[in-house]
């Protein structure tokens, strides 16, 4: 004979059990890395012409100083953080650094399919090479400035 009814404790507990099993599935991971490259803007100062990009990074790593953080990069500040990685002790033996979106030399540099491409390329090696455990841990400071520090990381365009 079944029960036409479920008792209200029976309810009350595998609610609580589901509510527990929600909120796990749906918390913050214990180790997060969020990277987004977005809203290219072209400027044009002195009678040249270069498109920045916004990088934002979300992300618990201690590794990383701010939980979230904004700042602008352009083209020529890539090229120089894939160099520095290239040459920084260990990685040339241990870690491919990905490639960057090739250069465009054509008129069409800054037309809005152009951009989109590269920007997805830059987004796709910051998420690679920020991903990589080695470069985490190794060059942490140098991922840490260019991803999170906008003053910073003018230090390193001398190099």
């Amino acid at each position: 004979m079944s029960k036409p009814f479920t008792p209200i404790s029976s309810f009350q507990s595998t609610s609580k059990l589901t509510r527990k099993k929600l909120d796990d599935i749906y918390a913050e991971p214990e180790n997060f890395l969020e990277i987004e490259v977005r809203n290219p803007l072209t400027h044009t100062s002195g009678g040249n012409t270069y498109t920045d990009y916004e990088i934002i990074c979300r992300t618990n790593l201690p590794t990383f100083q701010n939980r979230e953080s904004v700042v602008r990069r352009r083209y020529s500040d890539f090229e120089l953080f894939k160099k520095i990685l290239e040459s920084a002790p260990g990685t040339s033996t241990r870690v491919i650094i990905p490639s960057l979106p090739g250069k465009v030399f054509t008129s069409k540099r800054f037309d809005f399919e152009v951009i989109e491409k590269r920007r997805a390329g830059l987004e796709k090696f910051l998420v690679v090479v920020a991903g990589h455990p080695l470069l985490q841990t190794g060059c942490g400071k140098l991922l840490s400035s260019f991803i999170q520090d906008a003053g910073v990381w003018d230090k390193y365009r001398n190099y």
